[in-house]
């Protein structure tokens, strides 16, 4: 039974007590009265429960509106989880890449370290060939006073054997026209004069043509063995040739 069919009751319910009033006194006031507290209440709930009808369909507004806000937020939520995943793989990306940066930078730092290392060897070997190169210039310079020194001393001596070599030329032509005229003669010059280039002789017609005793013939060829003389002269076979011709 709804609210509206119990207020109806009581109203008959009230009517009926009233029709009833002069039955009985003690009774009829009660029952009056109870009804009648009923309805007060039944009202008091009906304001309550329209109070309460206004506050659900608030608090429904409400809801609604937080629910709507809830689904906003699950969005943005949902979107910001996005950009979230998206800037995690931004951020991977760029750690990586400050790390190859970083790497390359070390890598870098090592090569700088290892050119300086290797500018400071050269440099210390620069200074170790300059100092090197201005002692050799020292040297050099010595040297080279020394060779002029040595080269005047050579020119000279040059010069003295060159004058003494002309004058000794001199005296060697005067001397080949002396012996070819026969003006000069000598036991040697007999001996060299009977040879003959590249013909084999024999010593004792050798002696027998120059005059000379034998022993003196065999003793100016053994002489001439000794100073590498241009001969050939076997001893024991009693023979000697004249390798080449020998110009007086």
């Amino acid at each position: 039974m709804s609210i509206t069919d119990t207020k109806s009751s009581l109203k008959k319910i009230i009517s009926i007590i009233d029709e009833l009033n002069g039955l009985n006194s003690d009774s009829v006031p009660k029952l009056k009265t109870q009804p009648t507290i009923i309805l007060e209440q039944i009202q008091r709930f009906e304001e309550i429960k329209a109070n309460d009808l206004k506050t659900i369909e608030s608090n429904d507004d409400e809801i609604n509106s937080l629910k709507n806000k809830i689904s906003q937020n699950q969005r943005d939520i949902t979107i910001l989880e996005e950009s979230n995943t998206e800037l995690t793989n931004e951020r991977k990306t760029l750690i990586d890449k400050i790390q190859a940066t970083q790497n390359e930078l070390d890598e870098t730092q090592a090569q700088i370290t290892m050119k300086k290392e290797e500018l400071a060897t050269r440099t210390s070997r620069l200074e170790e060939l300059e100092k090197r190169i201005a002692e050799l210039t020292d040297v050099q310079e010595k040297f080279n006073n020394q060779m002029a020194e040595l080269e005047a001393q050579l020119q000279e001596e040059y010069d003295k054997k060159e004058k003494f070599s002309n004058l000794f030329a001199m005296r060697a032509a005067a001397m080949k026209s002396l012996i070819k005229a026969g003006y000069i003669q000598s036991p040697q010059l007999k001996v060299i004069n009977s040879l003959v280039p590249q013909t084999t002789l024999e010593i004792k017609g050798l002696v027998s043509a120059t005059g000379l005793r034998e022993d003196v013939f065999r003793n100016i060829l053994a002489k001439m063995v000794q100073k590498n003389g241009p001969i050939e002269y076997d001893e024991a076979a009693g023979t000697v040739k004249l390798i080449e011709e020998v110009d007086f």
